[in-house]
């Protein structure tokens, strides 16, 4: 009791002391995937937990790897797909919560091409747009193409892939100048290149409504990404950085999208899209940042469906690199 009450003082001058900076990559800006981390740095809920999250925004998920590698940030919010090609050999990355509860992933094309680009197997010999194209790096929009172009009967060496970001700028900008035929967006870009006429969608899932017609397409994508040393070295930080993540989240389910819209401050078009992606999609974001065990279920059949069912894929397992300690789990 003596060291109990001897250790309480100190714990509480730890707690008040200033915040510890925190730097999180993630792709972005403006992006569904972005999101809660945007938001928690604009409502505060960061600096409720004790943290000073200062976000780094990068052009996909194997982006978002090569920084928490190289030391330039210690967290990332991305796809846990991603995660997992990097954890073939060894588990480096570890999932720590939930960020989203739906994966809106869209192949748009250009509209210039509505007459001759009407099915998948239309996009061989195209030129392909990723969010990051690397030989050591997969990204999980591009595991997503790879697996929608696999189902049409189109072999990955049969287009050419070129980066795109994951941005509205270097989006908008590849399909402005031909760049490429087709991209893989997500929302609220998506939505966007639609309601601009920049392109249409020719294949996209996880929208109400419409049946997912890729094996595993309830994948959990936004997912709190650390490695596994920091996470053993400062286990502190990493329980901060969930509650950061829950408490945003909370946030997010008491408000409708006019809250979020002004704590955010979008504006004219990308106002207008954000409004329709979060109108559009009520269940994209998780509640509680809790892992989904049927979530992480499909995420497994979505990335080796999309590895082509390769021998590293099959013995790949979840169970070592999801850290459910503080987030939780459910069914």
């Amino acid at each position: 009791m003596l060291a109990m009450a001897l250790s309480l003082p100190a714990l509480a001058r730890a707690q008040s002391g200033p915040p510890a900076v925190v730097v999180l990559a993630t792709p972005g800006p403006a992006s569904a995937v972005s999101m809660i981390p945007e938001l928690a740095v604009k409502i505060g809920a960061d600096r409720a937990e004790g943290v000073a999250l200062r976000l780094k925004f990068v052009s996909g998920g194997g982006v978002a790897i090569r920084e928490i590698y190289n030391g330039n940030a210690q967290f990332g919010v991305f796809g846990l797909p991603a995660a997992m090609n990097e954890n073939l050999a060894e588990v480096r990355l570890v999932a720590l919560a939930a960020v989203e509860d739906r994966t809106p992933l869209s192949v748009m094309v250009r509209s210039d091409l509505r007459t001759s680009v009407r099915r998948v197997e239309d996009l061989r010999g195209r030129v392909l747009g990723v969010h990051s194209n690397s030989l050591t790096t997969m990204t999980t929009g591009q595991q997503f193409l790879i697996l929608a172009l696999r189902r049409a009967g189109v072999p990955p060496d049969a287009v050419r892939f070129v980066a795109a970001g994951q941005s509205w700028d270097t989006q908008s900008g590849a399909l402005r100048g031909k760049v490429v035929d087709a991209i893989v967006s997500e929302e609220p870009f998506g939505l966007r290149l639609e309601q601009e006429g920049l392109a249409f969608p020719l294949l996209r899932i996880g929208h109400p409504g419409e049946a997912d017609t890729l094996p595993g397409a309830a994948f959990l994508r936004g997912t709190l990404i650390a490695a596994r040393s920091l996470v053993e070295t400062q286990p502190q930080l990493a329980e901060r950085m969930v509650r950061v993540m829950q408490r945003t989240l909370a946030w997010r389910q008491g408000k409708g999208s006019q809250a979020v819209i002004d704590a955010l401050g979008p504006v004219g078009a990308e106002a207008m899209a954000f409004r329709t992606m979060l109108d559009t999609y009520p269940r994209l974001f998780s509640s509680d940042g809790k892992f989904s065990q049927s979530q992480l279920e499909q995420t497994l059949l979505f990335f080796r469906e999309g590895a082509g069912q390769s021998p590293e894929s099959l013995r790949l397992q979840l169970a070592p690199m999801v850290l459910d300690r503080w987030a939780g789990r459910k069914p």
